[in-house]
């Protein structure tokens, strides 16, 4: 976990340079914190050693003598606690049933647009937080921890936002305008001291 639990620390391991480039530049514009950029295998289990890391966008076909498959394997094993999104040119089913094989939290086929690739990342840690915490929040114990404490109102809203659902379906769930929902939502992340949902999750998951 990051120790500025405001950020959202990512990996990416690709071997395409303005390919890299592009997707550091969506997440980062998104409120991502882009750690480190790994052209090969060798660099990505260092940057592992090197950088507390809560997610990994790992291209499968790396031009080394490791693939990304490999990759995830040892992440697998030795860091069990970070997801993994695949990426790849390939949809094959060869190349999928690999995938699989390892249980990657995503998987994005290039080309991709700025919105699947967030949704994707999005989608990818609101199903590891429920895989590891489920909504087993404590609102008493969350509260203690804030200077101002999180309201009813809020705590609903903040439920449906870790179930992954969208503003406007959380406004017609609350019966009440998007505006007011969005209100509620930045009143949230600054008493919580956090700048995007994901920040959110990381932090309730600490």
């Amino acid at each position: 976990m990051t120790d500025s639990l405001n950020q959202v620390n990512l990996l990416i391991v690709e071997d395409d340079a303005i390919i890299a480039e592009d997707i550091k530049d969506i997440c980062q514009n998104a409120g991502y914190q882009v750690v480190k950029t790994a052209f090969n295998a060798g660099q990505a289990l260092l940057a592992l050693k090197a950088f507390e890391i809560d997610l990994i966008l790992l291209d499968i076909h790396l031009d080394d003598d490791l693939n990304g498959i490999d990759v995830a394997l040892y992440v697998k094993e030795n860091y069990p606690s970070i997801p993994y999104i695949f990426l790849t040119s390939y949809s094959d089913k060869l190349t999928l049933n690999q995938a699989r094989k390892v249980f990657p939290s995503g998987y994005i086929t290039k080309p991709f647009n700025k919105e699947q690739l967030l949704s994707t990342i999005d989608i990818s840690l609101y199903n590891h937080f429920h895989t590891h915490h489920g909504r087993s929040i404590n609102k008493e114990k969350l509260n203690s921890k804030l200077i101002q404490p999180i309201t009813e109102r809020e705590w609903e809203i903040m439920g449906h936002i870790l179930d992954g659902k969208p503003n406007q379906h959380i406004a017609i769930l609350e019966n009440t305008s998007i505006n007011t929902v969005k209100f509620h939502i930045k009143n949230i992340y600054d008493k919580l001291d956090v700048h995007t949902r994901a920040g959110l999750i990381l932090k309730l998951g600490k």
